[in-house]
């Protein structure tokens, strides 16, 4: 699935995390994974990973067996051993043996079943794999670090402690303790049998031989290593359980300097882990790690006091402690050493040379940012938790993962990267703590940091132009380009790169100024600035994405498409070949879905207000968890990489608006995504699994990321929640952890299962959260001269956690020297050994204190105890005291040394003088203190009449009360102010918020107690206080509203929040708010609150909303009365109609009630001599289309009579006078029919006559007058409102009548009016611009007038939906209902056609332009149901008479399109059958088998339309409307143009073949290239690049040459026509022998496709 991966750093602290079996395979385990590597190349890659464990892996182990070196098994933190197979990584089995934390792991060399672990309460299983077998063995009660099963014997397994004791243990007898080891003062870190027995130095071989007790070790023991904490390395012999030598780590001279700093020689032993290993066949070296993360190797056998050397030179070794060791022989011979460090890295050594093979780094945090050099290409830049930047080369080809690491100055995570655009290794930075700064990537120095910080964490970096302050000044004075940087508090500032030093700026002030904003502005959450520097895209916490032109940051439009906050947004990128797709703004939020709008329009032409833009381009919704990160690919058009919280990364086509691609590679959710800028195939993605991952979209299987469950981590976490909860955890309500995103709904920098950091000698030190071990970090405490160790897991704890045996509840804390060693060893250890092995002891019962039944009540204690106890003295001593006491009293000198109230005549004070008496007062409060009873000193001094006193001494130990504060007046008002005070401080510690703002009311601070209760979150009590004592306009009051208010928003309730805003005055936030859900109810209420606090724009946009989503469901009433609503409100006071004069005719629509007492029909008295008969004028100019010939002899000028009679009622007949062309009587009677004209001429050319008579209509007398027609004037005012709403209304409507004629869709509600009406005259269903019309007059009083202009500019602002081969029926319905609406005003504002033309062609071509053809026929079969586009209208009179050349074609293609369906229906009714026919005529159009398709399926729309053009052209047989039809579609200049665009896209293909075959023949060398050509080309002459140009500049002065109409309005295929034609010739008498030569000429010049060539031999044979 993936090529390379940066893994997760290997575990720290574990004894045996990472092994190595005889094929090079490398395992090792990075928080709850096991990472697999191939080691035996020249390079390592990654094969995968075993996943499985809830917790920490702390062991992991492979079989050393020959033929099950692919079982491998770990142990985990969570108390589970799984067993893998490493080959097909899959799990086998497990076991749940231990009930504590497993610390160590090591499956038998010996056995190929044996499984060894080990947990820190010292208990010891043995698991046998094939036989699932287990026992356990308690051989001492301390926590077990280590153990080492021997290569030599089964039986033999080495246990190493805490306390610095090593056991040598007989597996076969339930480990019965063989040797105990001694020697070592601290932890046993690692344990290392020799392979075979080492020569050792004669010195050093023990002197004393093994006794006969020891025979069972002699010859299956050997000799062991161990590596300790107290800097020694020990070998022993297992024979006789003594020590051979002893080896102490050299003081090297480096001492760190690696990532992180590093301690000297005095905090060597704090950071040590001393790791020894013993290679294969070389029994008398050994290799041990060192301080600061060198390797040594040590020669057993060398004679003199230096017996090591170190691997590797420079900075080949690792910078840190070293943790694991292993090694492996290769197939070729070759012994290699794996090593992980604490510096994140894998390192590969060559155990010949002693040099370093190759470096693989790793990942010790969530990688939240990755970023591509635009200067250095291939260079990556990735950040993450483990706060450290790496630099990594992805283009080295000597090293696959040559990376460069940045540290310093970084003291948190690394949230955003960014790569300076032209300044080659300067890299911006941002970081969990709201730090900017700029690394020099190619320099050592410290990098520069911003002197202005964020409050919280930083989520986007981008270098963008400079704003104001910073683009003010010369071009040497200001920077080239600025820094931006957008924190979690919702804040934008602009950094000067040139002087970190300097303040930066917020650009909101900015965004206020230019535009005028008073209120509020929504926190920003993300932005993105446009490549070219122009537009800049903030992502608000609302969901909203406003759109700002630099440098003034004017506003030019705000995107309220999401309800969630921006997490990412992501322009186009700066190649796009396509310009319509630089304007491409991808957007994602927590949402879960990705929106893609086109913003061209807004930007190159910008609306005033700024445009409301709520429909996106496109909806990319197949994620199910948070988007988090968004990527433009640089090689392919509108592809998108999209990255999300479900754990996978998705590839969009965008254009089409399918997944294309679903990469599922990563086990937690993914972070980050870029696009590699130099492969097409390949995309970088990093997550919080602490994982990079290089992956090619070409090799996945998936489409799109899994459905209809929550991520396994989503799930563990929420499981997780509720046991921590159950445990005492974290509650509902309390604040998360810090370092989670403020907004609760980004979250896309959360700390979960990551780690802690702070500074620890210099170095950083690592504290693991969830599961993971802190306490080895710390530096112990010592007790009785050993550490005391406590474990955190949450199996330690003192409670019992989802049914778990109750010895956990014990406490299992152990202090070192509870027990000697010997009774340990006899088994007095707090479990019984038995022949099963352990049987642990019951726990003990609780003690309970039981209260008896009749309880003694307790004395109060006195508050003088010392005098009190000296009167409890010797009866000597208290005769003395009488006399000492009378002396005093009766004598003028008191006896000698004798002070009442001091020392040893204290107890006299209470008998003498006042003086005496404070003296044992303060005596007895100085006992008090020292007993621990102060509240008796306060009493003593309240006694004594120093009140302050008292209440000061009650105040520093915070033991002040409702007693003393009662008391406190009476040390006067100062006293007792400062008291007050002092408790509500108190009690605000307490957490007891009312009383202390009750208390300072009492004082009265009224402001003091509102902002106590809001500062502590308690803003209903705050209010309520301020609203019972605080004026109506307090601005006080109006904060804590919108305090409130935001706090309410953050949280999800928006109704409340709304409900704050209100009552603060802010109806704009209000409206704002309660519009973020997006639903029909919440906008309906949104645009009333804005409608009445008087935001009338916002409220027309949130309407707008409204009504188009009911519009998208086929709610229709809603939609319209949602607008209506805030029409009314807009013009109150405006008449909604204008008077309408008596004298004017307006026609009824049929069917449709009448209002406001009009007639249907109303008499219009003939003025100024107009006789009963229309007149007009004698000569009338139509101009004929541009390019089409005239036939039968009629010219383009049209000669009309001065009188023109139109018949009166329908079925009777009349005389029409016609001028005479082609032997026609200049008179011709024929009866009229039923809505026809009775006599009518034959067009001229594409339906537009040469000369025709306005037809009468059905019910309409013939002394009627046209209303409102070309150039007679209305009396008709149309309404006016504001905003424009009404034209919104309009549109709805057209989109309505739209909608019922064209779809099938059933509408949830729609109006009486928008169902398709009876037929009028018998001629078909009503034209949608005839009800249009009608509508529009009896609903809206739209009938004409000076309103229409109006109307027209503000329906010019309406946003059109923008359309495209994937948009559904309603969006394309709405785009042609905007089109159609513009047709209609047009008419009824009156003048010259050519726009009312325009407009009607750009509705019918809308949908043929995105594919919906039968929409596009079915639509222009009803505008013109005739058959002719030039009759607009029957029932209005309406003649289109376009002036204009654009006008003219546009009409012309109208009519082209017309006849196109004519022929093909003529051509279905003449064929023998469908099946038939469609074999016979071959596919050599797109837009033919289209227009075939719909035939087939709507037979019924084809026979009617057959039908009304067969009645329509009553007086014309049907060869000569053939003829006149086909005239129109073969058209030769169209025929020159579309030939040539053919040969314009196959030179375009043969362009393309040519690149890609040179191409291949760059890779595969002259030989083959030559080859392919031969293959490709054949005989003929192949085809050059300079060729291939030459022909389409050729073809491109061709179609520069054609005019522009012809290339602007389309027309249907006149080569698929000619064909269509000639077929019909076959069985057909109706194509006459002309007609038949044209289209033979056209197929002769203009069939340039293989497939009409095929098809043109039959006829042109």
């Amino acid at each position: 699935m993936h090529e390379r991966v940066i893994p997760a750093s290997p575990n720290w602290y574990c004894g045996r995390c990472s092994d190595t079996n005889q094929r090079g395979v490398m395992g090792f385990g990075a928080r709850n994974t096991v990472y697999l590597l191939d080691v035996s190349a020249e390079s390592c890659s990654v094969l995968g990973s075993l996943s499985g464990h809830k917790e920490r892996v702390s062991g992991f182990s492979f079989c050393r067996q020959a033929g099950q070196d692919q079982l491998c098994a770990s142990s985990s933190d969570d108390g589970t051993v799984k067993f893998w197979d490493a080959d097909d990584r899959v799990l086998l089995k497990e076991h749940s043996g231990h009930q504590g934390t497993i610390v160590a792991l090591h499956w038998s060399p010996a056995d190929k079943n044996l499984v060894v672990s080990g947990d820190d309460k010292g208990v010891v299983v043995c698991y046998w794999f094939n036989t699932g077998d287990c026992s356990s063995f308690f051989p001492l009660p301390k926590a077990l670090f280590s153990l080492s099963c021997s290569p030599h014997s089964w039986k033999l397994l080495a246990l190493g402690y805490k306390q610095g004791i090593i056991l040598l243990v007989d597996v076969s007898k339930k480990g019965e303790v063989l040797h105990r080891l001694r020697g070592h003062e601290d932890e046993i870190h690692s344990l290392s049998w020799s392979p075979s027995t080492p020569a050792l130095e004669q010195g050093d071989a023990p002197q004393d031989p093994p006794g006969e007790e020891e025979d069972f070790a002699r010859g299956s023991g050997g000799y062991l290593a161990s590596g300790s904490r107290d800097q020694t390395i020990r070998v022993w012999s297992t024979d006789t359980g003594r020590g051979i030598t002893t080896l102490k780590l050299p003081y090297l001279k480096k001492r760190g300097g690696g990532v992180g700093g590093g301690g000297g020689a005095g905090g060597g032993k704090d950071r040590l882990w001393l790791s020894v290993h013993w290679p294969d066949d070389r029994p008398s070296q050994l290799l041990s790690s060192c301080f600061s993360g060198e390797l040594v190797l040590w020669d057993l056998g060398a004679s003199g006091k230096q017996k090591w050397s170190v691997l590797g030179s420079g900075d080949q070794n690792h910078s840190r402690i070293v943790f694991n060791m292993s090694s492996v022989r290769l197939a070729s011979g070759r012994q290699l050493l794996l090593t992980t460090s604490m510096d994140r890295e894998i390192k590969c050594w060559d155990l010949a040379s002693l040099e370093c093979v190759w470096t693989l780094p790793t990942l010790g945090g969530s990688v939240y940012a990755l970023s591509f050099s635009p200067v250095a290409t291939g260079l990556l830049a990735l950040g993450g938790a483990d706060q450290m930047i790496r630099s990594w080369d992805t283009l080295s080809l000597q090293n696959p993962y040559l990376t460069k690491t940045f540290w310093q100055g970084i003291r948190s995570k690394i949230t955003a990267l960014v790569w300076h655009p032209s300044r080659e290794g300067s890299l911006a930075f941002g970081t969990d703590d709201g730090k900017v700064g700029i690394y020099d990537a190619f320099s050592n120095k410290p990098p520069q940091i911003s002197s202005s910080y964020h409050h919280k964490t930083i989520y986007r970096l981008a270098w963008g132009p400079p704003l104001p302050p910073l683009s003010f000044g010369g071009a040497g004075e200001r920077p080239s380009c600025s820094l931006y940087s957008c924190g979690g508090e919702g804040a934008i500032l602009q950094h000067d790169p040139r002087s970190l030093a300097s303040d930066a700026c917020n650009i909101d002030k900015l965004i206020r100024d230019t535009n005028g904003i008073k209120h509020k502005l929504s926190p920003h959450s993300d932005f993105s600035w446009k490549p070219d520097g122009t537009v800049v895209a903030v992502g608000n916490e609302d969901g909203s994405v406003d759109v700002y032109a630099a440098p003034a940051l004017k506003q030019l439009c705000s995107v309220q498409q999401h309800n969630k906050i921006i997490n990412t947004l992501q322009w186009y990128h700066p190649l796009a070949p396509q310009p319509e797709l630089q304007y491409l703004l991808a957007s994602g939020s927590s949402s879960a879905k990705v929106y893609v709008h086109d913003l061209r329009s807004a930007c190159e032409a910008p609306a005033d207000p700024p445009a409301v833009i709520s429909e996106a381009f496109r909806t990319l919704g197949a994620h199910t968890g948070k988007i988090t990160g968004l990527s433009w690919s640089p090689h392919h058009p509108a592809r998108l990489a999209t990255v999300s919280y479900d754990h996978t990364a998705q590839v969009w086509d965008v254009l089409k608006g399918e997944g294309l691609v679903n990469y599922r590679g990563h086990g937690n959710r993914v972070m980050c995504v870029e696009w590699s800028p130099v492969d097409p195939d390949v995309v970088w993605t990093g997550a919080d699994d602490f994982t990079v991952h290089e992956w090619k979209p070409s090799k996945q299987e998936f489409t799109a990321p899994p459905k209809g469950k929550k991520p396994v981590g989503l799930r563990e976490k929420n499981k997780q929640k509720k046991i921590n909860m159950a445990a005492g955890g974290q509650r509902e309500g309390e604040s998360p952890p810090v370092g989670e995103r403020e907004a609760s709904e980004r979250g896309t920098r959360s700390v979960d299962g990551e780690r802690e950091t702070k500074a620890v000698n210099g170095e950083t030190e690592t504290k693991v959260v969830t599961g993971e071990r802190g306490w080895r970090e710390r530096d112990p405490k010592r007790v009785n001269g050993e550490r005391e160790t406590v474990s955190v897991n949450r199996e330690r704890e003192t409670k019992a956690v989802n049914g778990e045996r109750g010895w956990r509840e014990r406490d299992t804390r152990s202090v070192n020297g509870e027990r000697d060693d010997d009774d340990e060893q006899n088994g007095t250890n707090g479990s019984l050994s038995t022949a099963g092995g352990l049987m642990k002891k019951p726990p003990a019962p609780l003690r309970t204190k039981e209260k008896p039944e009749l309880m003694k009540r307790k004395k109060a204690r006195s508050m003088l105890p010392l005098s009190t106890a000296m009167d409890h003295r010797s009866k000597e001593d208290l005769l003395e005291d009488c006399v000492t006491l009378a002396t005093i009293t009766h004598s003028p000198e008191p006896p000698a040394g004798c002070v009442p109230g001091k020392g040893p005549h204290l107890q006299l004070g209470l008998f003498s003088d006042r003086p005496a008496l404070h003296s044992m007062f303060q005596e007895e409060e100085e006992a008090h203190l020292a007993a621990g009873h102060p509240d008796s000193v306060v009493y003593l001094r309240l006694w004594s009449g120093d009140v302050e006193g008292a209440l000061r001494t009650a105040t520093e130990r915070g033991e002040l009360n409702d007693h003393l504060l009662a008391i406190a007046p009476t040390g006067g008002y100062r006293v007792w102010v400062r008291t007050v005070q002092d408790y509500v401080k108190q009690l605000c510690l307490q957490d007891q918020h009312l009383k202390a703002a009750s208390f300072l009311l009492s004082i009265n601070k009224l402001h003091e107690a509102i902002e106590l209760l809001h500062s502590h979150k308690m803003y209903r009590e705050a209010i309520a206080l301020a609203r019972a004592r605080l004026p109506d306009q307090d601005v006080v009051l109006k904060g804590l509203y919108v305090s409130w208010a935001a706090a309410l928003e953050k949280d999800g309730h928006l109704s409340a929040a709304a409900k704050c805003y209100v009552a603060a005055g802010a109806g704009f936030d209000a409206a704002k708010v309660v519009s973020k859900k997006s639903d029909a109810p919440s906008l309906r209420a949104a645009a009333t609150i804005a409608r009445l606090a008087g935001e009338s724009q916002l409220a027309h946009t949130i309407a707008l909303r409204c009504a188009k989503g009911l519009a998208a469901s086929l709610d229709w009433v809603g939609a319209q009365q949602v607008l209506k609503a805030q029409e009314v409100s807009s013009s109150k006071g405006v008449p909604s109609t204008q008077e309408v004069p008596s004298t004017q005719e307006v026609p009824s629509p049929e069917g449709l009630p009448h209002t406001n007492g009009v007639p249907s029909t109303q008499e219009v008295p003939s003025t100024e001599g107009v006789p009963s008969t229309q007149e007009v004028p004698s000569t009338q100019e139509v101009p004929s289309p541009e390019g089409l010939p005239h036939t039968n002899g009629v010219p383009s000028t049209q000669e009309v009579p001065s009188t023109q009679e139109v018949p009166s009622t329908k079925g009777v007949p009349s005389t029409q006078e016609v001028p005479s062309t082609e032997g026609v009587p200049s008179t011709q009677e024929v009866p009229s029919t039923e809505g026809v004209p009775s006599t009518q001429d034959v067009p001229s050319t594409e339906g537009v006559p040469s000369k025709q008579e306005v037809p009468s209509t059905e019910g309409v007398p013939s002394t009627q007058e046209v209303p409102s027609t070309e150039g007679v004037p209305s009396t008709q005012e149309v309404p006016t409102t504001q905003d424009g709403m009404l034209v919104h209304r309009l549109c709805f409507c057209v989109a309505e009548i739209l909608s019922a004629a064209l779809t099938e869709c059933e509408a949830v509600s729609s109006h009486p009016w928008a169902r398709p009406g009876p037929p009028r005259g018998g001629s078909g269903p009503e034209p949608p611009q005839d009800r249009v019309r009608a509508v529009w007059q009896q609903e809206f009083g739209v009938a004409g007038g000076s309103g229409v202009t109006s109307l027209l500019k503000d329906l010019a602002s309406v946003e059109k939906s923008q359309l495209s081969s994937s948009s559904p029926a309603h969006q394309v319905v709405s785009h042609v209902a905007v089109c159609l609406s513009t047709a209609v005003l047009l008419w009824l504002r009156g003048g010259d056609d050519d726009e009312l033309t325009k407009a009607v062609w750009e509705a019918v071509e809308a949908p043929r332009g995105v594919g919906h053809d039968s929409m596009s026929a079915m639509l222009c079969s009803l505008i013109f149901p005739d058959g002719d586009v030039s009759v607009f209208s029957r029932r209005f009179q309406k003649v289109l008479v376009p002036v204009a050349k654009e006008a003219s074609a546009a009409l012309t293609s109208l009519q082209a399109f017309l006849n196109y369906r004519f022929l093909f229906d003529l051509w279905w009714s003449h064929a023998p059958s469908a099946t038939s026919a469609n074999q016979e005529l071959p596919n050599v159009a797109v837009a033919g088998e289209a227009v075939a398709e719909t035939a087939v399926t709507e037979t019924a729309v084809t026979e009617t339309t057959v039908t009304e053009t067969a009645v329509t052209e009553t007086a014309v047989t049907e060869a000569t409307a053939l003829s006149r039809r086909a005239a129109v579609l073969l058209s030769e200049p169209h025929a020159a143009y579309q030939a040539t665009q053919r040969d314009v896209a196959r030179v375009q293909e043969r362009l393309t073949g040519l690149v890609l075959h040179h191409a291949r023949a760059h890779q595969q060398g002259a030989q083959d290239q030559s080859m392919d050509q031969s293959q490709d080309q054949g005989p003929e002459e192949p085809e050059t690049l300079m060729s291939l140009s030459a022909q389409m500049t050729l073809y491109q002065k061709d179609l520069a040459l054609l005019p522009d109409t012809i290339k602007t309005y389309s027309h249907p295929d006149v080569v698929e026509c000619s064909l269509v034609v000639l077929h019909l010739a076959r069985g057909s008498t109706l194509v006459t022998e002309a007609l038949q030569t044209t289209a033979r000429d056209l197929l002769r010049h203009y069939a340039s496709s293989p497939d009409a060539q095929r098809a043109a031999r039959a006829f042109l044979a």
